[in-house]
């Protein structure tokens, strides 16, 4: 089981215009509600799919946000500029970052 996001949020991710997603778990509802209308087993994580393929979204996932979270509550601001860049990797799909938070 995980937390994450519903399917139903999409639409407001893209109304928004969001370039940008991240999370502690792996993005989606884990198991899916009974609300939701998961076709297959390939329709696995839909927000995080969806996200990466039809809105061209960069995703980061396992994000540990807790001294994030105590930074900025530190400093009451909750705004800041992150700055994470990927190693590069030829056809890869994925790579560890180390984000850093301008406060």
């Amino acid at each position: 089981m995980a937390a994450g996001l519903d399917a139903s949020v999409i639409p407001w991710l893209r109304q928004r215009d969001v370039a940008l997603i991240g999370s502690e778990s792996a993005l989606s509802v884990t198991p899916f509600p009974a609300t939701s209308q998961i076709p297959g087993p390939d329709d696995y994580l839909p927000v995080h799919n969806f996200v990466l393929v039809a809105l061209g979204m960069n995703v980061l996932d396992n994000c540990d946000l807790d001294a994030l979270a105590e930074a900025a509550a530190r400093g009451k601001r909750w705004e800041f500029l992150l700055t994470a860049a990927p190693l590069p990797m030829v056809r890869g799909t994925g790579s560890p970052i180390n984000p850093i938070a301008l406060f």
